[in-house]
């Protein structure tokens, strides 16, 4: 008879399995979302956007990025001191702004890398385009604490 012997995993490469079951849960949540706005009549659609403060186009197109498309926004206040809950609370048309811009913006790889390697150096300014807001959010005081 012979011994069973159990296969051990490297963490590596269950490190590589649970990020690649996070990616498809996403894939499968955008799915899930773009499908029920495309059941959604033109007139459903525009009630939604106006009750989310965007055009109809808008949401489509964030719903096609999905649920993490302005993840770097959080990264880049917290870089800055900004309390992201407080400005969600305290001005949430602005938050909604910032929001939409970084999800669509075109600058997301490099803009990973800034706050990954160079955090508080202020190339981000060039390309970002939530430098001005974020910068007037900072004059308000909305800092974390």
């Amino acid at each position: 008879m012979l011994a069973s012997n159990p296969v051990k995993r490297d963490s590596i490469f269950d490190s590589i399995l649970a990020a690649f079951g996070d990616w498809l849960r996403k894939r499968r949540l955008i799915g899930q979302f773009r499908q029920r706005l495309d059941r959604c009549d033109s007139n459903e659609l525009a009630h939604i956007a106006s009750d989310l403060c965007v055009s109809a186009g808008d949401l489509r197109r964030m719903a096609k990025l999905g649920p993490d498309a302005a993840k770097l926004l959080l990264d880049r206040m917290a870089s800055l001191h900004l309390d992201a809950a407080a400005v969600a609370k305290n001005e949430p048309g602005t938050m909604r702004d910032l929001q939409r811009l970084c999800s669509t913006c075109a600058n997301k790889k490099k803009c990973q890398f800034d706050l990954l390697l160079v955090p508080n150096d202020s190339m981000w300014w060039q390309y970002c385009p939530n430098a001005g807001t974020l910068d007037a959010l900072q004059s308000e005081g909305l800092n974390a604490r």
